[in-house]
């Protein structure tokens, strides 16, 4: 799989992630960490996150708790 921000720009670049909200292929480049809560549990919200790998515009959507 190729890097789809990359593909866009005419540029070949094997991605290394996958953006977990909308599902793009990423290289190292266009690969973004930012930790997102986790979700309601049955006994309770937890706090607590996890890193999670987003492409740039997923990483600008703001979160409940920004």
């Amino acid at each position: 799989m190729n890097c789809y921000p990359c593909a866009r720009e005419n540029k070949d670049a094997a991605a290394v992630a996958i953006c977990s909200v909308c599902g793009k292929g990423l290289c190292l480049d266009h690969a973004m960490e930012r930790e997102l809560p986790l979700v309601q549990r049955v006994s309770g919200w937890v706090d607590q996150s996890l890193v999670h790998i987003l492409c740039a515009e997923c990483a600008e959507v703001k979160t409940l708790t920004d």
